[in-house]
């Protein structure tokens, strides 16, 4: 009787092994029908065979003798690739994508001997071409969050394979960014900034972001270590600047700038960073020394310009009315303060034109300028600055 229940079990057991192994199988060939079905245009029978095949397959990553092979999981990964590659499944299949990775993955740490490693990373290039194409759809249709969940799967399916996906931490970065995720955008900006991909213009985002979140600390080390690798970005030291700006970190900013500007004596940048700073110091006459040393270097360095334009003609404007707080009886001391300020409006005028001239049309440059020809009664520049005004 004993052998009688040993053998009907042992026949059960072999019953249920092949059971799963047959599953396996139709699994297979349903995601072979499937894969025919799209071929020649028949999704409707793609789904059909698609959600047999998910059926058939389940089972089998559980079953002690199915799930320890390969095969399944690679099945299972295929089959759960195609799921997520077809929109009308998502809704049913809303794990699809996930439990793709997770086979491949299996498939690859279970296949010892490589036998299947061109197979199994075949499958992987084939689910990452198609979500990086979804991606890029997201990205362009500015669904930031979607796009983010395809740059995600990128990066993970590289992974499987040994490989870090570069162009996807950076794409993800990039609409994290723009999609308001400033946590997950810094994460990844953070990231191919170490890996030296796109290194400068993460740097000067991850900067931008941190100052934004107000981490001001967290900022300037990364822009110190970014001035190391990029000393002569002008993107970088704005970013910096305005770190520096915003924490109230005038005399540190100003020690940390005159020595980058003693190094780098031929930077443009650096010198307008440091006018800046000697402004907002009150340096007023420092400041100026500063822009025009940038404008030695680079004449046409626009907010150089704008920024020395702008210091004279408030200092004029400061000096005009300290002018008219004197008694009206005394006109010659009127006389000469009013002067001083004129010669001091003078200065600005080169500074305003030449503004004008690298950005045509702003309309504040113009209204300065018109501004500043009337003080000095120039009734010849102050009308053609006038009907530029009335042109715009």
């Amino acid at each position: 009787m004993k052998k009688i229940s040993l053998i009907v079990l042992l026949l059960l057991t072999v019953t249920i092994v092949n059971a799963q192994s047959s599953k396996v199988n139709s699994a297979y060939a349903s995601y072979t029908h499937a894969t025919n079905d799209l071929q020649s245009g028949d999704i409707e029978a793609a789904i059909i065979s698609l959600g047999e095949a998910a059926e058939y397959i389940e089972p089998t990553i559980t079953n002690e003798k199915t799930m320890v092979k390969s095969k399944t999981w690679r099945y299972r990964g295929n089959i759960y690739s195609m799921i997520a590659g077809i929109e009308s499944m998502r809704a049913d299949y809303p794990d699809a994508t996930e439990k793709a990775i997770e086979s491949y993955s299996k498939a690859m740490e279970l296949d010892t001997k490589g036998s299947y490693k061109d197979e199994i990373t075949q499958s992987i290039v084939v689910m990452y071409n198609s979500s990086l194409n979804e991606g890029i759809d997201a990205y362009t249709a500015q669904d930031y969050e979607k796009a983010i969940g395809y740059f995600q799967t990128n990066i993970e399916l590289y992974e499987i394979i040994g490989m870090v996906d570069t162009m996807g931490i950076y794409n993800m970065a990039i609409s994290a960014d723009l999609g308001g995720n400033a946590d997950v955008a810094i994460e990844n900006f953070t990231k191919c900034a170490e890996m030296g991909y796109e290194a400068e213009y993460s740097y000067n985002k991850l900067i931008v972001l941190l100052n934004d979140q107000e981490k001001y600390d967290e900022a300037l080390a990364v822009s110190k270590q970014a001035r190391e690798q990029f000393p002569q970005s002008q993107g970088i030291i704005i970013a910096q600047l305005n770190v520096y700006l915003n924490a109230d970190k005038y005399e540190e900013a100003e020690r940390d700038l005159e020595q980058a500007a003693n190094k780098n004596p031929d930077d443009a940048n650096m010198w307008f960073a440091l006018g800046v700073v000697k402004e907002n110091l009150k340096k007023s006459e420092e400041a100026a020394a500063a822009y025009k040393k940038s404008l030695e270097i680079d004449p046409d360095f626009y907010n150089s310009n704008m920024n020395l334009a702008i210091l004279y003609f408030t200092k004029a404007s400061d000096l005009i009315n300290v002018a008219n707080e004197i008694p009206v009886n005394e006109i010659e001391k009127y006389d000469a303060a009013k002067a001083d300020a004129m010669e001091v409006l003078k200065k600005a005028i080169p500074y305003f034109e030449k503004s004008n001239e690298l950005k045509p049309g702003n309309k504040n440059v113009l209204l300065d300028l018109k501004e500043a020809y009337g003080q000095l009664n120039d009734t010849e520049n102050y009308n053609r600055i006038k009907k530029i005004l009335d042109n715009l």
